[in-house]
């Protein structure tokens, strides 16, 4: 069995292969654009052996490759690995092989792998809040052209039928008037596009038992139940609701000195999409459970409505674990 260290580089990685004993085997470096020469090389591998890459913004497609090659993969935790095993000296051997030694030794600090599955469920999530950015950005244009031109209007929705048609129907100098033209044939395109993606999610949540199973926690629908899927992968990586909380990133910032002890706002350290999934729910949520809004109006009176609705979030949050930890509908609780 070899141990396999890898320092990822944008176009190159630099390999180290150790034995059990920490010989090395073999140290080359392989050109990304060169992916049969490098499907080759480590096929020609014992397939039971480990291989151990950093965690990195580009590490997805080095990992597949490797598993297709019989390979077992992890992915090093970054900040952790740098504590452990931090050099003065830092080349690509040297980390590749410090990866390998620490592999050997049982003693890599090992980041989440995402599967393939949930990564495809993330990126079409993340297109669809992308989208939805461009668009809020377009709309905000026309709105500043508006403001900036002095007019007025009395539409709660600028963009809906009556708004368009007053919008198209608008007598603006060029160009203004080409300028709002373009943003609403954006617009519509955008749409379109959204529209296209959330008829796949509501035809997707009558086949997935656990978006259904989300589907039945207050303040969450179709799109925020498949969000919230798609950010979490894997429940079984958590081991309770604490840690799924802090991974989201809704946990109070704590310190602690002596008999000193200060509980601040929530740290936002974690995955920012899930963060805002549980919040964007708990608005919602506290219309449609008398609980959650007891809950809400009880914070409400000693703290702004900013913290009590994290607060919701948090129990929403406690929720969704349960739910999918055990496989159940939500529970709707008595006051």
């Amino acid at each position: 069995m070899y141990y396999i260290g890898i320092d990822q580089h944008k176009k190159y990685s630099y390999v180290v292969v150790k034995d059990q004993n920490g010989n090395r085997i073999d140290q080359t470096k392989l050109y990304h654009f060169q992916k049969d020469a490098m499907k080759n090389y480590f096929k020609a591998l014992p397939h039971n052996s480990s291989v151990a890459l950093e965690a990195s913004g580009f590490d997805l497609w080095l990992g597949d490759l490797l598993e297709e090659a019989g390979l077992d993969v992890s992915l090093a935790h970054t900040a952790r690995t740098k504590a452990i095993a931090e050099q003065r000296i830092k080349t690509d051997k040297i980390s590749a092989s410090v990866l390998a030694d620490l592999l050997r030794a049982d003693l890599l600090p090992k980041a989440y792998r995402v599967s393939r599955f949930h990564r495809d469920a993330r990126a079409l999530m993340r297109y669809r809040h992308r989208l939805i950015a461009i668009r809020t950005s377009l709309k905000n244009r026309i709105h500043a052209i508006l403001d900036y031109q002095g007019i007025q209007h009395s539409f709660s929705d600028l963009f809906g039928v009556s708004g368009k048609l007053f919008l198209n129907q608008l007598s603006l100098r060029q160009p203004y008037s080409s300028m709002i033209a373009d943003y609403l044939s954006f617009i519509d395109i955008l749409s379109r596009h959204i529209y296209k993606i959330d008829s796949r999610l509501r035809l997707n949540i009558k086949v997935d038992s656990k978006a259904r199973l989300l589907y039945t926690v207050p303040g969450i629908g179709v799109i925020l139940a498949h969000v919230i899927l798609a950010e979490i992968g894997d429940i079984s990586r958590f081991k309770n609701a604490h840690k799924l909380a802090r991974y989201a990133g809704i946990v109070p910032r704590v310190h602690q000195s002596g008999q000193s002890y200060y509980s601040g706002p929530i740290t936002k350290d974690g995955n920012k999409y899930l963060r805002t999934a549980f919040v964007e729910a708990a608005q919602t949520a506290v219309r449609r459970d008398i609980y959650l809004q007891t809950h809400f109006q009880k914070i409400r009176t000693k703290k702004d409505y900013g913290v009590a609705i994290v607060a919701v979030a948090h129990k929403l949050l406690k929720s969704v674990f349960a739910v999918l930890k055990n496989n159940c509908e939500y529970k709707y609780r008595s006051v």
